[in-house]
């Protein structure tokens, strides 16, 4: 079996894509709700279906981007491409040990003109990367082939992404999905408000401060009783938060 994309290009290929969705010809089909993926709707559906709706979007979104794009310079990143991987292949064909004198002075010319041919075209600052086209159609590809477990995790990577998650209307529908920790546990009112704003960006920045943690910690106390102030700072019992916050 090939090897799968590095993790890192595929966190930033799925980036890209949430940047660039708006040039999508059709909206994402499934959004990540916090605790699994729906159709815009809120409908539930099962893996299979969300990883040949997610990973075939993908797969489209790489056509509607370089349709989106200016075609001749997408062509000539593509010529300067092929002429870097020709200049490789005849390097690695004169570094071969016992090869005639003749015939490596041939392929070294080769080499060097290729070169220069490549460099010779100029391709405008802020054009597309075609290396991210190609990290997302390997993405694609997993999501639609690999086994559920890589499907899983970069479905994962994806829903760290605005453009992959469900709009949330309310932080009591966040505090609703925190599961019960032990009662020995108490967490500082702050960490609640840093893990919300982690897990749910859009949401935090559009409440405001103010407003946001008025409404989270008033559903936090429906949760889990009215706050109260254990070694020196204000939280609740019984917390287990979903998200990770670093120092917690």
């Amino acid at each position: 079996m090939a090897k799968y994309i590095d993790d890192a290009a595929a966190r930033r290929a799925l980036e890209f894509a949430a940047q660039h969705a708006d040039k999508a010809s059709s909206e994402v089909p499934y959004r990540w709700n916090g605790s699994s993926w729906t159709t815009p709707g809120g409908e539930w559906r099962d893996l299979p279906l969300i990883r040949r709706g997610v990973g075939e979007w993908l797969g489209r979104l790489v056509g509607d981007v370089r349709d989106f794009e200016d075609r001749q310079v997408i062509a000539e990143q593509e010529r300067r491409a092929a002429l870097m991987e020709e200049v490789r292949r005849l390097e690695t064909a004169f570094s071969q040990p016992h090869m005639d004198p003749g015939a490596r002075d041939l392929l070294v010319r080769q080499a060097i003109e290729k070169d220069e041919e490549a460099k010779r075209i100029v391709i405008p600052d802020g054009a597309l990367d075609l290396e991210i086209l190609d990290a997302l159609k390997a993405v694609s590809g997993e999501i639609l082939s690999a086994s559920d477990t890589r499907a899983t995790q970069l479905l994962s990577l994806a829903s760290q992404f605005d453009a992959f998650r469900a709009p949330m209307r309310d932080p009591a529908e966040w505090v609703a999905r925190l599961t019960p920790g032990p009662r020995s546990a108490h967490v500082r009112a702050s960490v609640v408000w840093e893990a919300f704003s982690v897990a749910e960006p859009v949401l935090a920045r559009s409440l405001g401060v103010r407003t946001g943690k008025r409404l989270l910690f008033a559903a936090m106390d429906r949760r889990f009783g009215t706050r109260r102030k254990l070694a020196g700072y204000e939280g609740w019992r019984g917390v287990a938060l979903s998200e990770s916050v670093p120092g917690e």
